[in-house]
């Protein structure tokens, strides 16, 4: 019989369809136990719970006590009844059995975790090393705990992930395949008491596993599943779906169990009639004369159906359970041998659930490849190469969770889906759930205000451009507010904004949202400057090499960035009309002094009319030293010659004056 040592549930998702065994050594038997322990070891943790309950008033010692309560656990771990192995657990540790098995602390904290409950998982894991557990084991543990309750309380994604009560039961529901080309009708698993046969199985106490349909409408509502005809479902278990790209045959798995005789599963296929399908028949992988243990299961096919991956535990991997693949060829219709799908997938623990989004990605559920908890989602990028794939990529939370996330399906192209997981909050011991990325959303709101009252401007105009050719004309409200918020601002686009209001200096700015990846509120606020006629306004500081006119730009200087705000403002303010003045200090001939500044005045002027600035709408003006704001008697009163150096620099300025914003420029003068 097939053993596996995997940790958590994993071992459960293959009982669910491929029938594992022996996910633990029981030990030694005692007469009593003996008919307990051997449905352990084959697998029939519903049926071993049972007969170990139905023995325990018989044990006398305390140590026998214990270790029972510890294989009942274990039982409900494997059937996914968290809450259950957790209280046997606790029996376990009250028995004192964690001072011969440290092991009990170990697998507690796991059932712990699986229900979200970290910090107190953390401590068992802590008492599994004290006990003299395996310390770098519990390290590694405790490092996942603390990972995921980071990743619980802050989800890294914007996923909505939610459960679809229409689905789930309080059975086991999983593994979705879309069964329609509109992405509007599914099959899955299930194990509800609907499904086909009148047996409980031994492994889950419940029914066995069948495939059901459902169908959503158009108002997204899903209906009630039905089971499919019975050339498919059987008192056996069936699941794991696949379809062709037609959807004209389903792959299937079946795992036939007669009368307590286990056989090794295997994928099927049959063909679609009508609404029904035809009779089931094997695919055969894999020769049953010679191997009559390996499991095969978990069926997908790539895009153009050319390629069908499968999960196995035959010979040749890289342990545990790998994907493997099968090319088809059209001219003989027959598959070829099965080959690895190779290392760069497979890990030595199980790789489970293989799906792909088109032609570049493969999905898979692995406890490898260093998983939140339990099975974990994965993609592999395609590497160019037939059946080669790129680094393994952990899908974010939500979509993983502390328990077990799987069989995951796209719906095309869409950001959205569906998959399976036993997180905490659901229904059932699996459960089929939705998940979607939400569309971003992107607002923008200002305000205007006075900048030397602070005042609110009513009615000050804000124009929002876009590079996507859509633009907004906004009026301030009464508190000089606007706002873009109703899925105006688009993503991937870049955005000027104007501000204007009779009698002040126009200003704006830029915002985009390219690139990002979350939605963001764009705040801003404005300060409008009143239009006084003839009064001199700074701008930033533009300076120029000794003794010269031309605009001193270098590492450390860039004068042309600083005439970009006149620019920029003049742009704007397309009425105004300027008189660009220049400074210098009171040192040197005065004569002298005029003529730089003038020359200075014009290099100025001369950058705006490159930019693109009429020449009626600047003057240029030297002043010389005959304006300084700082006189000389006070530079020499100041203590320092750095004060003074400083002084003497306020006085080289560069600064504009509006002489009227009554200018028309010449494109509206000729309309």
């Amino acid at each position: 019989m097939l053993r596996t040592n995997t940790r958590h549930a994993v071992q459960r998702y293959f009982l669910l369809i491929l029938i594992a065994f022996g996910a633990m050594a029981v030990t030694a038997q005692n007469s009593t136990t003996a008919e307990a322990d051997n449905a352990f070891n084959r697998g029939a943790y519903a049926e071993a719970a049972q007969e170990y309950l139905r023995v325990y008033g018989k044990l006398k010692g305390v140590d026998e006590k214990g270790e029972v309560n510890f294989k009942i656990g274990e039982c409900y771990r494997l059937m996914l009844n968290y809450e259950a192995a957790e209280d046997y657990y606790k029996k376990s540790i009250v028995a004192r059995h964690d001072e011969q098995n440290p092991e009990v602390h170990f697998r507690y904290g796991e059932v712990l975790q699986a229900q979200d409950k970290f910090d107190v998982a953390i401590e068992k894991y802590n008492e599994y090393k004290e006990k003299g557990g395996d310390k770098s084991k519990a390290n590694a543990a405790i490092g996942e705990c603390e990972a995921l309750a980071l990743a619980m309380d802050e989800p890294p994604s914007r996923y909505i992930v939610e459960q679809v009560p229409m689905l789930n039961t309080e059975q086991f529901d999983y593994a979705p395949s879309w069964s329609e080309k509109r992405f509007d009708e599914i099959v899955f698993a299930s194990s509800r008491p609907s499904s086909a046969g009148s047996s409980d199985d031994p492994i889950t106490g419940e029914s066995y596993m069948d495939l059901f349909k459902a169908e959503r409408d158009k108002k997204g509502k899903w209906s009630t599943p039905v089971p499919l005809n019975n050339t498919i479902n059987t008192p056996s278990s069936e699941g794991g779906v696949a379809f062709d790209s037609r959807y004209k045959r389903m792959y299937f798995t079946r795992c036939i169990d007669e009368k307590k005789a286990t056989f090794a599963c295997d994928i099927y296929y049959a063909d679609k009639r009508g609404r029904d399908f035809g009779p089931a028949e094997p695919l055969n992988i894999i020769d049953r004369e010679v191997n009559d243990s390996s499991q095969v299961g978990h069926p997908a096919l790539t895009p153009g159906d050319m390629y069908l991956v499968f999960v196995s535990d035959m010979p040749g991997g890289f342990g545990g359970k790998d994907l493997w693949y099968m090319e088809y060829d059209r001219k003989e219709d027959k598959w070829s041998k099965p080959k690895n799908l190779g290392e760069k997938v497979n890990t030595p623990e199980d790789e489970m659930f293989p799906y792909f989004r088109g032609d570049t990605t493969l999905y898979f559920s692995s406890r490898g490849h260093g998983s939140m908890g339990g099975l974990d989602v994965f993609k592999a990028p395609y590497a160019g190469e037939a059946m080669k794939f790129g680094d393994v990529e952990r899908l974010p939370a939500p979509i993983n969770s502390s328990a077990d996330d799987f069989g995951l399906i796209f719906m095309d192209d869409e950001d959205q889906g569906m998959l399976s997981s036993n997180r905490p909050g659901g229904k059932g011991k699996d459960d089929i759930y939705e998940f979607k990325m939400p569309p971003l959303e992107f607002n923008y709101i200002a305000n205007v205000y006075d900048f030397d009252t602070g005042s609110p401007l009513a009615n000050a105009k804000v124009t929002v451009q876009g590079t996507d050719g859509n633009s907004y004309e906004l009026t301030a409200d009464g508190n000089g507010g606007v706002k873009l918020d109703n899925g105006e601002i688009a993503k991937e686009t870049n955005y000027s904004v104007d501000v204007s209001l009779e009698g002040y200096i126009g200003t704006g700015d830029q915002f985009s949202t390219v690139g990002l990846s979350e939605s963001t509120t764009f705040a801003r606020e404005y300060f409008l400057k009143e239009i006084i006629l003839d009064q001199e306004y700074d701008l930033p500081l533009v300076l120029y090499p000794f003794d010269q006119s031309e605009l001193l730009i270098n590492e450390e200087v860039n004068s042309a960035d600083s005439l970009n705000y006149l620019f920029d403002l003049m742009e704007r303010n397309p009425n105004f009309v300027i008189q660009l003045e220049s400074h210098t200090d009171t040192r040197g001939a005065a004569d002298y002094n005029q003529r730089l500044s003038q020359a200075r005045a014009e290099t100025c002027v001369q950058y705006l009319i490159s930019k693109g600035i009429d020449t009626e709408r600047i003057e240029p003006v030297g002043k010389g030293e005959s304006d300084p704001k700082i006189l000389d008697k006070e530079i020499e009163a100041m203590a320092t010659e750095e004060e003074r150096e400083a002084a003497h620099q306020t006085n080289r300025r560069t600064v504009f004056r509006i002489l009227r914003y009554d200018y028309v420029p010449k494109e509206q003068k000729g309309q």
